[in-house]
């Protein structure tokens, strides 16, 4: 998966969430994801601070909108695959705050494509009874190929929440998966935090030095 796929990704997975979703969340998994996509690109457009990658109105804007949405232990728990279970529940928590890292420094980074960029959602096909159904969207740029983005979706007692993308045909679960096991099997669970660290500390460079700070 190329970095712009990524970032395409991160920034239509992020902006799904909005501090009104308790009030606007549809019975719908796609309905859901239309009825708030639109307001938090909007909001996004009227904040500069965001779209210079001010990580710290960042962190603020992941925790009051995102995780909301989004089922991140899932998410994370089949990244890292079987060795999961193996995790200690210290390493699970060091895990889960390094992969939330990446997706945020990923995010920042998208948010300068943001002003031209709108996203069309597709109607589910489901039954009434299911409880883990995919949302097929396209992410549209004014003088640019769609890029399909697709979402899995979880109904939990708490509503639908996303725990895994999919950009033209690999889902990010999986891409990660592989990576992630073979960092694993190179240098153990400890090794993987390490690497997502450091990988971490790059992106938090280039983000900070595109923002000026």
């Amino acid at each position: 998966m190329t970095r712009h796929l990524i970032c395409a990704a991160a920034l239509c997975l992020w902006t799904l969430a909005s501090p009104a979703w308790a009030q606007t969340q549809s019975s719908t998994p796609d309905g859901l994801i239309k009825s708030v996509t639109q307001d938090v690109l909007e909001s996004i457009r009227s904040d500069r601070s965001l779209q210079k990658g001010d990580l710290s109105r960042l962190n603020q804007l992941v925790d009051q909108r995102v995780m909301p949405v989004v089922n991140f232990s899932r998410m994370t728990a089949l990244t890292v695959g079987v060795n999961w279970r193996k995790a200690t529940p210290e390493q699970q928590e060091r895990l889960m705050a390094a992969f939330r890292e990446l997706l945020l420094l990923t995010y920042a980074d998208a948010l300068r494509q943001v002003q031209d960029t709108t996203v069309q959602v597709r109607p589910a096909r489901y039954e009434a009874e299911d409880t883990d159904v995919v949302v097929r969207t396209f992410v549209l740029r004014t003088g640019k190929e769609p890029i399909q983005l697709d979402y899995r979706l979880q109904k939990t007692p708490e509503g639908w929440k996303i725990y895994d993308f999919n950009v033209l045909g690999l889902w990010l679960v999986d891409h990660y998966r592989a990576q992630f096991a073979q960092l694993v099997s190179a240098k153990g669970l400890d090794g993987l935090i390490s690497a997502l660290q450091a990988k971490n500390q790059t992106l938090r460079q280039g983000v900070q030095a595109k923002a000026g700070t």
